[in-house]
């Protein structure tokens, strides 16, 4: 039987929130699966001995553990549906444009860039979404997490300027994914910040850590996580647009 990694992702997460320290695990899997509805002994499965989970599985957890349904099937080492998935690869303009405008702005234009994009219908994908060869590691799951907000997995610039990311080149950052660049605790700490993950979550989900306390992450980084999760459906022609906008209210 193929193993997933989900499982000891998913155990660590519930170990992280445990409420108590003489809180087990286990009691935390049976509280999950009666709160999600599924199976008790599927939910084991997934979780003890390894099993790839069934895509509905994901969707009925995700809810209940407060992460988006699309991040999950990522986290879970799965294909994210059509329905869910980002509109990566768009041309020419991706997520990370914008968000380099709004680190720059000001409280009330970064408001009004939000509203513009959440005016702007989801638009459905024209096929699916190109695949990469990369080993499921702690990496690969922070580049993919980046990508399912149609952010390209070149943008270290903004790791930096978000949540304190290692000083270094696109290539570098891009290095995450192949494993030939090891990723560290700054590292799992900038991209929970520019994802809107809380470190302690994120060094769960990547068995990285521990969380770096003295990072200087921008004082608008969760509204400019949520502004990425906003616009990561949108199409070409609505990432232009907003774009444009975003460069006239820079200039304004």
């Amino acid at each position: 039987m193929r193993e997933s990694p989900f499982g000891l992702r998913l155990w660590r997460l519930l170990s992280q929130r445990r409420p108590t320290f003489d809180t087990s695990v286990e009691r935390m899997r049976v509280v999950l699966a009666g709160d999600a509805g599924v199976p008790s002994g599927e939910l084991a499965a997934v979780i003890e001995d390894g099993a790839v989970p069934d895509p509905d599985l994901v969707r009925k957890l995700a809810p209940v553990l407060g992460i988006h349904t699309a991040d999950l099937f990522v986290v879970a080492g799965l294909p994210v549906p059509d329905d869910l998935a980002s509109a990566w690869p768009t041309s020419p303009w991706d997520v990370g444009a914008i968000l380099r405008h709004a680190v720059g702005m000001s409280a009330d234009q970064r408001r009004r860039l939000a509203a513009l994009v959440r005016s702007l219908p989801a638009r459905p994908r024209r096929g699916p979404a190109p695949s990469d060869d990369w080993p499921d590691t702690p990496g690969a799951l922070l580049l993919r997490l980046l990508r399912n907000r149609n952010i390209r997995p070149h943008n270290a610039r903004i790791l930096k300027a978000v949540g304190d990311g290692p000083y270094v080149s696109d290539s570098t950052l891009f290095g995450l994914g192949r494993g030939t660049v090891a990723v560290t605790p700054r590292y799992v700490g900038a991209f929970a910040h520019l994802l809107g993950y809380a470190p302690g979550e994120m060094v769960a989900l990547t068995g990285i850590g521990p969380v770096v306390e003295d990072a200087r992450v921008h004082p608008a980084s969760a509204e400019i996580a949520a502004l990425a999760w906003q616009a990561r459906r949108l199409d070409d022609e609505q990432l232009s647009a907003v774009m444009t906008a975003a460069q006239a209210a820079r200039h304004d």
